[in-house]
């Protein structure tokens, strides 16, 4: 799947003015909520321009370069920043597509690192309202005083931001960037791989190999690789559901469920090819991580060989 719209030039203008609008003190929320409700296409064209936004912030710099602007962004707010990109690209429209393709660059500025090591979760609050709960061996990055934009660097992370329409929250994970304003979701990267769930609210994810960025809503997932995403339903009781104890899947593909069982056995598990297209759905107990491999495999008929420290699956006899 790729994500497409029939979102035109007009709307994105509209949706623009009304992010602008939103950040006054006596802003028309009623009106704002009208033009939301009269076509569904304007929540899509003010999320796109809200990731455009967030996504200028972090590198407004080298779109100054790139656009060859006689005044550089930096000088200006990143607000104004934003709003002039917007307007000198050669249209919102074009704005989308230029965006995705200017690559994260690591600038020379502070860092900071929040890991969850030793088989447990950890939770951090980062304050302005986020609050970031990490599965075990995963990692996010901050860079910079900014808390609201943030790098999954590996693993998965439980994300629960209080609502502000005037600001929003930026998870950069691998090529992809999601952006919300306020609600609960995860984030799980594997490599190349992604898989977004949504609790509560909604998110946009966006990468250079997508047409246009896709929306995710409460009770949605989209998973992704280098090539493509699809976006399906899953129940949003099971968005984070590790937190409570349970790895629970709608449609995943088996690597992305091998690769969070491996976050809590440490363990290295290599996967035959004849496997690497099948899906699981269902629930696995984590306990203390060591009947996981052994209760997936059992699900899906499938055998796990020792191989030297780790664990190789491949297809049993029963398998389909």
């Amino acid at each position: 799947m790729t994500a497409r719209s029939d979102m035109d030039e007009a709307m994105l203008e509209q949706a623009l003015a009304w992010q602008t609008a939103l950040e006054s003190d006596d802003a028309d929320w009623d009106g704002y909520m009208a033009w939301l409700e009269a076509d569904p296409r304007h929540r899509e064209a003010f999320d796109t321009v809200a990731l455009l936004s967030a996504m200028v912030e972090d590198h407004r710099v080298e779109i100054a370069d790139v656009l060859e602007a006689k005044t550089p962004m930096d000088a200006a707010s990143p607000e104004q920043s934003s709003r002039r990109f917007l307007y000198l690209g050669g249209g919102l429209a074009a704005a989308v597509a230029l965006i995705v393709a200017v690559p994260m660059i690591q600038t020379a500025q502070s860092v900071e690192r929040y890991s969850a090591d030793g088989g447990k979760s950890r939770t951090i609050a980062l304050g302005d309202g986020i609050s970031v709960t990490l599965s075990p061996a995963s990692q996010i990055v901050i860079r910079g005083k900014n808390a609201r934009q943030i790098e999954l660097a590996k693993g998965e992370a439980y994300f629960d931001i209080r609502h502000d329409p005037a600001r929003q929250l930026s998870v950069a994970a691998g090529d992809y960037r999601i952006v919300d304003i306020g609600t609960r979701f995860t984030v799980n990267r594997l490599g190349t791989a992604l898989r977004v769930g949504v609790a509560d609210g909604r998110v946009t994810v966006a990468s250079a190999t997508m047409d246009q960025p896709v929306p995710v809503a409460a009770g949605q997932q989209l998973t992704g690789d280098a090539t493509s995403v699809t976006l399906s339903p899953a129940p949003s009781t099971d968005v984070g559901s590790w937190r409570a104890g349970r790895l629970s899947y709608t449609d995943t593909p088996i690597a992305m469920v091998v690769g969070d069982i491996v976050r809590y056995t440490g363990r290295p598990v290599s996967i035959d090819p004849s496997l690497e297209k099948r899906h699981f759905s269902g629930t696995l107990v984590i306990g203390d991580g060591s009947n996981l491999l052994a209760d997936l495999a059992s699900v899906l008929a499938i055998e796990v060989q020792r191989k030297g420290r780790g664990f190789h699956l491949r297809s049993g006899t029963a398998a389909r």
